[in-house]
């Protein structure tokens, strides 16, 4: 079985000796995933919207090099810096997910990697055949 990584802008990636995600088989895991452009400054500072639907829109950039797509995520798990911000993930969380929900759990009171960031979103997603 081969393993495949794929990597991304995220400076800390080469700092930590890491890789956005990863496919054993069909099983694909992604590291925790900031809200960062493409030069790797931070996107959207505090706007827990925005920094939602840019984490997202950075997994699926990343799952796409491993062959799929949004639909193929079955599990989010989102920190973030205070549960005040939870309308405002739940409303993009949804909006990216409408129509192929995937399992989550958010955490809330933690601190991320700079201050700027409120949201970071695990995922996990299969490479199995996807039911229309």
């Amino acid at each position: 079985m081969k393993i495949q990584r794929v990597f991304s802008a995220a400076p800390w990636e080469t700092e930590a000796c890491y890789c956005r995600a990863i496919r054993v088989g069909e099983r694909i895991t992604m590291g925790g995933t900031v809200s960062f452009n493409n030069d790797g400054t931070p996107y959207a500072p505090g706007d827990a919207y925005l920094q939602t639907l840019r984490c997202l829109e950075i997994i699926e950039t990343s799952i796409k090099q491993l062959s799929v797509d949004r639909r193929s995520i079955i599990g989010t798990r989102i920190y973030t810096t205070s549960m005040k911000f939870w309308p405002q993930i739940a409303k993009a969380h949804k909006e990216f997910f409408e129509g192929h929900p995937p399992t989550m759990a958010c955490i809330g009171g933690v601190e991320l990697i700079l201050p700027e960031y409120v949201v970071e979103i695990l995922t996990e997603a299969t490479a199995c055949e996807i039911e229309p």
